[in-house]
């Protein structure tokens, strides 16, 4: 068997369309990947992680991120390759909980995903707003913050109202640029080195790093840099060729997330010594990019590290309330959300839930302002942890249905091994905190996720539908 017969890879297109209220055939596999790149915010994931995983690896830093990248992650997309193609919704892990565990697990599961993208939203906007104001420092202050953290909302809600081909130019703006300073100055630093001592084969040395046990935490950190890549399904009935644009498009940004923090991580090394950019903490003032930008670029242009942040910001905004929009609708269009959150405005954008997302994001940025950073960090870490187990899950017992027992079997091993890493971070999320008085927050926000699907679900069962329409979404 064929590894794209494998995976169930649409590699002639043959599904052409799904039934969808929303703006069918609109975006190619460059818009797609460009959208779901956004939401992974390489220049703000840049300049507030790579310190830390510095301080965590030191040197073999691209190694902590090359292990990641291989197990779970590319397990894990591979996995949802194959589910997209049997199950292709909006609705992602509400779909594929649905087909394959259990409907009110999809309806659980799918609100627990949309938790998450409606975290990542005022968290994108709050983080914005800190680099606003340290490049202009009149703007300092708690009010000013919150003020501009709920303009932003709303000017990118006016903007994906206007549709998903507005919206994914936008993104593919603000992404090239964040790209080309990322990786540019990762590349400038590989080819005009600054430190001495260094080689790309320590880097990726095993033994070097200590061994696996002591390069265990950096690849756990770095799962959640390469995080976000599933947000390309959500784009699924607005593909012009459904699943093999989404297919496609998964394993492109997975991997060029994993292509540009490897060579930021990297480069970044060769034009700083690792042990102060191990040592920067980032408050708003572009962290490592700042640093290395100074090693390269004249003082005139260092404001290239904080307006970068604030593009990426602004795309990790906008893709981020898309993605809970469109889980919301297809939820609602199977009857387990009110009627009205199906409602598309003239340009086929979900309005409706596009302004509740919008909503609580404004909610969130005066409840939890930059000072509470820590706090959507736990809401997201869980929420994606759990979206993420529940897919794996989905994808062993799709595979016990549809492939011989032996294939079956190899197939579920690799999905288990990728739920147990997953299950370890999500645990880590909780007994170790970033902050000692944010103790068991992450978990304790798992459980709220969990415990507010359930209602959900169970409301949904009397008032709702409760009816998926597998005639119109599953494709075998």
């Amino acid at each position: 068997m064929k590894l794209h017969d494998l995976i169930g890879y649409d590699r002639h297109g043959t599904i052409r369309e799904l039934d969808t209220g929303l703006n069918k055939g609109k975006l190619g596999t460059k818009d797609v990947v460009f959208s779901a790149l956004g939401f992974n915010a390489p220049a703000w994931v840049a300049a507030s992680s790579m310190s830390i995983l510095y301080s965590i690896s030191g040197q073999q830093a691209p190694l902590a991120i090359l292990i990641a990248f291989f197990f779970p992650m590319l397990v894990l997309a591979v996995c949802m390759v194959s589910l997209t193609r049997h199950a292709p919704s909006a609705g992602g892990i509400f779909t594929f909980c649905s087909r394959f565990l259990h409907p009110n697990c999809g309806v659980i599961l799918g609100w627990t995903y949309a938790i998450a993208c409606m975290a990542v939203t005022p968290m994108c906007a709050v983080i914005g707003t800190q680099y606003i104001q340290a490049l202009f420092p009149a703007l300092q202050g708690e009010l000013q913050a919150k003020v501009i953290s709920t303009a932003m909302i709303l000017v990118f809600l006016v903007v994906s109202s206007r549709g998903v081909g507005v919206t994914a130019r936008v993104a593919a703006t603000f992404l090239i640029f964040e790209i080309a300073v990322v990786a540019g100055l990762g590349l400038l630093g590989i080819a005009n080195p600054q430190t001495t001592g260094l080689s790309v084969a320590t880097m990726y040395s095993l033994e070097s790093a200590g061994g696996l046990a002591a390069i265990g935490p950096g690849v756990l950190f770095g799962v959640w840099m390469l995080a976000n890549f599933d947000s390309a399904i959500n784009y699924i009935e607005e593909a012009r060729v459904p699943v093999r644009t989404v297919q496609r498009s998964l394993l492109i940004v997975l991997s060029s997330a994993f292509l540009i923090y490897s060579l930021a991580a990297i480069g970044w090394q060769f034009a700083v010594p690792v042990e102060k950019l191990a040592a920067i903490v980032e408050n708003g003032n572009g962290g490592p990019i700042a640093v290395v930008a100074e090693t390269y670029l004249p003082p005139a242009m260092a404001w290239i590290a904080l307006f970068v942040v604030i593009t990426s910001a602004c795309a990790g905004l906008q893709i981020s309330s898309n993605s809970a929009a469109r889980t919301l609708y297809r939820m609602s269009e199977e009857g387990h959300l009110p009627f009205v959150l199906r409602v598309v405005n003239r340009f086929k954008a979900p309005w409706i839930t596009l302004v509740l997302v919008s909503a609580v994001g404004i909610v969130l940025v005066w409840w939890k302002p930059i000072g509470k950073i820590i706090w959507y960090y736990d809401v997201i870490t869980i929420t994606l942890v759990l979206s993420y187990i529940s897919a794996l899950a989905a994808f062993i017992v799709m595979s016990w249905k549809k492939q011989k027992p032996l294939v079956a079997a190899g197939l579920s091993a690799l999905a288990l091994m990728a739920i147990l890493v997953l299950a370890y971070i999500g645990y880590m999320a909780g007994a170790s905190p970033v902050s000692p008085e944010d103790i068991y927050t992450a978990w304790y926000l798992g459980g709220f996720a969990i415990i507010s699907g359930a209602l959900i679900a169970v409301l949904s069962r009397f008032f709702g539908t409760n009816k998926l329409r597998g005639s119109s979404l599953e494709v075998s």
